[in-house]
C-alpha cells in the first residue's frame, strides 16, 4: 500500500469495457477512498502491539528484562481433550477414522464409594 493512500489520498482507476467483439462501450471511473483516521490509528495501534511482542505473544519489555528469570508453571490438563483424545485412540484401526467427527458431552461425574478401612 502506498503511503499517501495510507494517509488518507483516495485513488481512482479507469475501467474500460468492450463488447464480445471487442469494440470499445465506454469506461468507468472508480475512486477508492483511503484510510480514515481511526483505520489509521487501528493499524498503528496494533503494528506497536506486534513489535512489542515475541512471536509467543509475550510482552518483550517484561521477558527481556534480565533482572528475572522465567519458570515454566506445571501444565493445565484439559479433561474434554483426555476423553476426546481416547475416543479417537480407540477408533484408529477403523478405515473412516480420517472421517469420523468425534464429539462429547458433559456429564456428572459418578460418586466415588468411600475406601474401606
Amino acid at each position: 500500500m502506498s503511503v499517501p493512500v495510507f494517509d488518507g489520498e483516495s485513488t481512482e482507476e479507469l475501467h474500460e469495457h468492450y463488447d464480445p467483439d471487442g469494440n470499445f462501450t465506454g469506461s468507468t471511473v472508480v475512486t477508492r477512498p483511503g484510510w480514515s483516521d481511526d483505520a489509521r490509528a487501528w493499524a498503528l495501534g496494533l503494528a506497536m502491539r506486534e513489535a512489542a511482542q515475541c512471536h509467543r505473544g509475550h510482552d518483550l519489555i517484561e521477558s527481556l528484562d534480565y533482572d528475572f528469570m522465567w519458570k515454566p508453571r506445571l501444565p493445565s490438563v484439559c479433561f474434554a481433550c483426555v476423553a476426546l483424545e481416547a475416543e479417537v485412540k480407540k477408533h484408529e484401526k477403523d478405515p473412516y477414522a480420517r472421517a469420523m467427527l468425534h464429539s462429547f458431552e458433559k456429564v456428572p461425574r459418578p460418586s466415588r464409594k468411600p475406601k474401606a478401612k
